[in-house]
């Protein structure tokens, strides 16, 4: 005869009571054997954490007062091989990635009840590897996404074996960082040599370039001075365009001895490329010839820059809450690719928009603002409509539209930035 199930203690926290109570009341008709509580704010969950040991905590991530993420890190230093689930609105494909412990599962709101089943059982099961002691910490921009969007307030010290770092959040934006270099990496520091610390933006940067440490957060915890002006997620795209930069620049190049000699290139052919500045049609005037950067030396060429366009834009699939994202030339309002569109006539947007770009930069130029678009946001009740430029070439722009309630903007604005460095047009 097999033994009863071992009871376990559950503590579930959500600062929506009725949705709590729903997932309480659920749990412990799916579960009898064991003890399932309920609260509704980080400190009576922690609080009744302290009374005794837990078997597995299913928290919010946003909640008013201390945070999931706070409640997290406070019970794991109470019990280190603790297992979590954590809710979150939200949740981007790259959150799940963050090592917080022997176990974590998360779970997007909303979300079926079966799908909290299944990491119930997942968390209960034997882990073959388990983890205790310091938090390993690969994917710091997730650690900085996740407090911006709790509203948290205090400072977040991440500990490298480069120095130490300090982010000082205030309602969820970062107002300050400083970075502490150990003597033996100054020497070896990009910035100034010599230099023991830095502030603001570049220190900043310089804690999203390490690949590992330990991480603590202290809530309520104000800085004594502002050294940041930028929103944390400008910070983030800027420091993942860093990251991207600095792999490729450290990426190995193929020995001489496997190199082949390219073929000679072909001739140039009057069916392909203009050396006139005008084409004459035949019926007295004169059409400008199109530009050289637009028409490639083959049609091989042709072929490969069209598919090169479809297959970054296809990438743009991945993003939450996608339908549907175009490339389009702002000076002839030419769409010259397309993914998706639910629906929607993507050519009529992309004339459309194209008017957008032009009146904006038009205002720019009457203000006489010498600055450059990054992106344009249009907010409609249903979706959101994000336009950006591309940095390299300002003619064309990315047109994406965005399913309101699943969109993630700053992960979207990360993912076009990724994808434009793959374009080539």
């Amino acid at each position: 005869m097999s033994s009863p199930p071992t009871a376990r203690r559950i503590v579930l926290v959500d600062d929506e009571e009725a949705l709590a109570w729903s997932l309480t009341g659920r749990l412990a008709k799916l579960r009898p054997q064991d003890v399932i509580e309920s609260a509704y704010d980080g400190e009576t969950a922690l609080a009744r954490i302290e009374q005794g040991p837990v078997d597995l905590l299913i928290a919010d991530i946003r909640m008013p007062g201390m945070s999931g993420i706070d409640l997290v890190l406070a019970a794991r230093r109470l019990y280190p091989e603790l297992p979590v689930i954590v809710m979150t609105a939200f949740k981007s494909a790259d959150i799940a990635r963050i090592d917080v412990g022997p176990f974590t599962g998360f779970l997007e709101k909303p979300f079926e009840f079966e799908r909290l089943r299944d990491l119930v059982e997942e968390a209960f099961a034997p882990q073959v590897v388990g983890f205790s002691g310091a938090i390993s910490v690969q994917t710091l921009p997730d650690i900085v996404q996740l407090y911006a969007l709790s509203s948290a307030t205090g400072l977040l010290t991440v500990s490298h074996r480069s120095g130490t770092g300090r982010l000082y959040f205030s309602s969820g934006a970062v107002l300050h960082a400083v970075v502490e270099l150990r003597s033996s990496a100054v020497a070896d520091h990009s910035s100034a040599p010599g230099a023991q610390t830095t502030s603001g933006d570049d220190a900043f940067y310089e804690i999203m370039s390490w690949s590992g440490g330990e991480f603590s957060m202290r809530t309520g915890v104000m800085p004594t001075e502002r050294s940041i002006e930028n929103s944390w997620h400008e910070l983030l795209m800027e420091s993942v365009r860093r990251s991207d930069e600095q792999r490729r620049c450290e990426e190995p190049r193929p020995s001489r001895q496997g190199w082949t000699q390219a073929p000679p290139p072909p001739p140039p052919s009057d069916d392909i490329l203009f050396d006139e500045a005008f084409l004459d049609f035949g019926d007295g005037a004169l059409t400008p010839a199109p530009s050289r950067d637009l028409i490639t030396s083959t049609p091989e060429g042709t072929t490969e820059t069209h598919m090169n366009i479809k297959d970054s834009l296809a990438k743009l699939n991945s993003i939450d809450g996608f339908v549907g994202a175009a490339l389009v030339d702002s000076e002839s309002g030419m769409l010259l690719g397309q993914e998706g569109g639910g629906g929607m006539n993507l050519e009529i947007a992309a004339a459309g928009n194209t008017e957008v770009v032009r009146a904006k930069r038009k205002t720019m130029n009457n203000l006489a603002l010498k600055d450059g678009i990054e992106d344009m946001l249009i907010s409609l009740s249903k979706q959101y409509h994000l336009i950006r430029p591309l940095r390299t070439r300002s003619t064309l722009f990315f047109y994406l539209v965005l399913d309101r309630q699943r969109a993630n903007l700053a992960m979207s604005r990360i993912a076009l930035a990724d994808v434009e460095k793959e374009l080539q047009v």
